[in-house]
C-alpha cells in the first residue's frame, strides 16, 4: 500500500492519475444530464435541420423538403443557411464554434408527424455529448496546468494547486453548463501558449504554436488578450510580443465590436448609464474587485443571475462600506505582491490580469457572474496551495468541501426549470431569476406556476418592468384584456423601461381594442380592474 501511495503522490504519472480520478468523480454527473437550460436552448437545442418526407402508398419517396433554415446577409449577398451549417455572417472563431456545437451531438431520427400524418425527420441534439466535451477539455486544462506549474514551482505545489482548482465551485458555470465552453477554450489556449513558451526553445516551432494558441484564447474570450503579460512575467519576451500583438489586434477589433454592440443594446433597453466611462467607474471597479474576491474565497451562492449590481442604480457609484472593504483589500493585495515569494506573486498577478476585463470599467455583459472568475481561480488556488501544501489534512478538507459544493449544484443543469429554481433558491430576492423561472414554467406547460412566479417577482421589485410585461402577455393570450392593460400600465410605470416606445404602442393598441369592444357592446365596464 505504501508503494502505491508513493507512486500516486510523488511521481508525475501518479499525480496525473489522481487528478484525472478526482476530475471524473467531481464531474461524472454531467455525463448523465440530458436536458438543456438557458443559452443552451437558444444556441444549440432549437437549431436543427428538419426534413419532411412524403411517400406514396407503395412506400416510395414522393417529396422531401427542408424547414428550419434561415437567411443571412453577408458582404452584400444573401445566403440560405442550414441551422446546422456554416454561417458566413459570423466571424471566426464564432462561426466555427457555432458549427461545431450544432454538429457535435446531432443525430438524424424520426421526430414526429406533420398535420397530414407524414413523418418528420430531423437532427436531434444529445446534451451529454456536449457535457462530455466540456469535461474532457477541462481535464486537458488540468494536465496542461499541472505541467506548467511543475516546471515553474515543483511537483508538490503543482499537484496541490491542480487538486484545488479542479474542485473550485467557480468552475461549475463553465464545466457543468454547456454554454460555458468559451471560458474553457480560453484557458486552454492560454495554457498551451505558456507551456509552449517554457518547454520549446526552437523559434520555428514556438512562434506558430504561440500565434495559433493565442488566437484561440483571445478569440474565444477577451481575457485571453492579456496572455502576453503572463509571458512577460515568465521572462519570455519573444513569445510575449507575439501574444500581445494578437491580443491587441483582437481587442481593438472584436473587443470594440462587442462593447459597441452591448452599448447599443443597453441604450435601446434604457440601461446605457452602466456603459458610460467616467471617474466614478473607479469606485465601481473597487467594489467589483471586492465582490470577486469574496466569490473566489467563499463561493457560497451560485447562479446565473447575481443580485448585486444587476440593476445599475446610482448607489453603485457611491462610496460606502463595500468600497472601503475593496480599497483595504487592494492595499493588502499590493503589500502581498511586494512581500510574497514568487509563486504567490505569480498567482496574485494571474488573478488580476484575468479579472481586468470583468472589472466593470464598462459593463459589457452581466455585471457579475461566477464564470467570470473561472480563469482567475487558477491563480487563486495557486496562492492557497502554497500555504497548505504541507498540510494534507487541510488539503483533503478543502477538496472535500469543494467537491460537495459542486455536487450540490450540478443537478441544477438538468433542465431550464431546475436551472432557474436553483438560481431563485440561492438568490431568493432576485426578481430577474424569478422572471426567467416563470418563462421556463410557461415553456414547460405550467402557466399557473408562471403566473405565480411573475407575481412574486413583481412583489419583490414593483419597479422592474419585465415581470409586469410577462403578466401582460399571459393575460392577453388568455383574452383577459382588462388585466392585460393593468399589467402593461404597471410595466410602463417602472423605474427603467426597456422598450418604452414599443410598449407604449402596445398600450395604445390595447386601448383601441377595449374601446372598440365597449362600443360594439361585447364587454361592459362592470367589476373590471382599475
Amino acid at each position: 500500500m505504501g508503494s502505491y501511495l508513493v507512486f500516486l503522490t510523488e511521481t508525475w504519472q501518479g499525480n496525473i492519475l489522481l487528478i484525472s480520478l478526482l476530475h471524473f468523480v467531481t464531474w461524472c454527473y454531467c455525463l448523465t444530464l440530458k436536458g438543456w437550460c438557458s443559452d443552451d436552448i437558444e444556441g444549440i437545442a432549437k437549431f436543427s435541420d428538419r426534413f419532411v418526407q412524403e411517400k406514396d402508398p407503395q412506400g416510395r419517396l414522393v417529396k422531401e423538403y427542408k424547414i428550419d433554415s434561415y437567411e443571412v446577409e453577408h458582404g452584400g449577398k444573401k445566403f440560405n443557411v442550414k441551422n446546422t451549417g456554416w454561417n458566413p455572417a459570423i466571424e471566426f472563431p464564432g462561426c466555427f464554434l457555432r458549427w461545431f456545437r450544432l454538429n457535435l451531438g446531432k443525430k438524424f431520427q424520426n421526430i414526429g408527424i406533420d398535420s397530414k400524418g407524414h413523418p418528420i425527420y430531423g437532427f436531434v441534439q444529445k446534451a451529454w455529448k456536449h457535457h462530455t466535451f466540456n469535461v474532457t477539455l477541462q481535464l486537458i486544462n488540468l494536465v496542461l496546468g499541472y505541467n506548467l506549474l511543475n516546471f515553474l514551482f515543483g511537483q508538490e505545489l503543482a499537484f496541490t494547486t491542480i487538486l484545488l482548482f479542479s474542485i473550485h465551485p467557480g468552475a461549475v458555470q463553465t464545466v457543468g453548463w454547456i454554454s460555458g465552453i468559451n471560458y474553457i477554450f480560453c484557458l486552454f489556449g492560454a495554457l498551451v501558449t505558456f507551456n509552449t513558451a517554457v518547454f520549446i526553445s526552437n523559434p520555428h516551432i514556438y512562434f506558430p504554436i504561440t500565434a495559433l494558441a493565442s488566437a484561440i484564447s483571445c478569440l474565444t474570450l477577451l481575457p485571453g488578450c492579456f496572455n502576453g503579460l503572463i509571458l512577460i512575467l515568465l521572462g519570455k519576451g519573444n513569445q510575449a510580443v507575439v501574444a500581445l500583438i494578437i491580443g491587441i489586434l483582437v481587442l481593438t477589433r472584436q473587443g470594440r465590436e462587442v462593447v459597441n454592440f452591448r452599448v447599443k443594446a443597453f441604450k435601446e433597453q434604457q440601461m446605457g448609464k452602466s456603459t458610460l466611462i467616467n471617474w466614478r467607474k473607479s469606485i465601481v471597479m473597487v467594489k467589483t474587485f471586492w465582490y470577486y474576491l469574496k466569490l473566489l474565497v467563499w463561493p457560497k451562492r451560485l447562479g446565473l443571475f447575481h443580485i448585486w449590481g444587476y440593476h445599475f442604480e446610482e448607489h453603485i457609484e457611491h462610496i460606502n462600506s463595500e468600497f472601503w472593504m475593496g480599497f483595504i483589500s487592494l492595499i493588502g493585495y499590493g503589500f502581498a505582491l511586494w512581500l510574497s515569494p514568487f509563486p504567490v506573486q505569480f498567482g496574485l498577478i494571474w488573478v488580476l490580469i484575468y479579472l481586468l476585463v470583468f472589472s466593470n470599467f464598462i459593463t459589457a455583459q452581466q455585471f457579475v457572474s461566477e464564470r467570470y472568475s473561472f480563469i482567475s481561480s487558477f491563480g487563486y488556488t495557486l496562492i492557497v496551495a502554497y500555504f497548505v501544501k504541507d498540510y494534507p489534512v487541510i488539503v483533503s478538507f478543502l477538496v472535500g468541501l469543494g467537491l460537495m459544493r459542486i455536487w450540490v449544484h450540478l443537478p441544477t443543469f438538468n433542465n431550464e426549470v431546475r436551472f432557474y429554481e436553483s438560481n431563485c433558491f440561492n438568490f431568493p430576492n432576485s426578481e430577474v431569476a424569478m422572471g426567467n423561472l416563470g418563462v421556463s414554467y410557461l415553456n414547460h406547460g405550467m402557466p399557473h406556476k408562471a403566473l405565480d412566479t411573475w407575481l412574486e417577482a413583481s412583489r419583490q421589485n414593483p419597479l422592474y418592468d419585465v415581470p409586469w410585461y410577462n403578466l401582460y402577455s399571459l393575460a392577453k393570450q388568455n383574452g383577459d384584456i382588462f388585466n392585460a392593460r393593468n399589467y402593461l400600465q404597471k410595466c410602463l410605470n417602472a423605474k427603467v423601461i426597456h422598450f418604452p416606445d414599443m410598449w407604449k404602442k402596445e398600450l395604445a393598441d390595447l386601448d383601441a381594442i377595449i374601446t372598440q369592444a365597449i362600443t360594439d357592446g361585447k364587454i361592459k365596464l362592470v367589476n373590471q380592474p382599475i
